[in-house]
């Protein structure tokens, strides 16, 4: 596993993704994944997470935040788009 020095030499960015740096959590409800420094705050409806990253001299905020219920998974929905954008295609072609 490279570090954040090596990492950040090779593509100019600090808080890269890296999964095998994540670290599980039990919870109540069961486990979560997340990063030595996300934040994660739990709140009426949601679970939000926030982390900080590098990206050559610029530092961005990343949020993400997970409502408790869903009508479908972030995966049916970007199926669905995939599917709109395949649809928007063959009809200009």
């Amino acid at each position: 596993m490279k570090s954040e020095f090596e990492l950040y030499m090779e593509t100019g960015m600090v808080g890269a993704y890296q999964p095998e740096m994540a670290v599980l959590r039990k919870e109540p409800d069961g486990v979560r994944s997340l990063y030595r420094d996300t934040v994660c705050e739990r709140e009426d409806n949601c679970t939000t997470y926030k982390r900080f990253m590098m990206v050559g001299d610029r530092r961005f905020r990343v949020t993400s935040v997970f409502p408790d219920t869903t009508s479908s998974t972030a995966t049916q929905k970007y199926l669905s788009y995939i599917d709109s954008e395949l649809a928007k295609e063959a009809h200009g072609a």
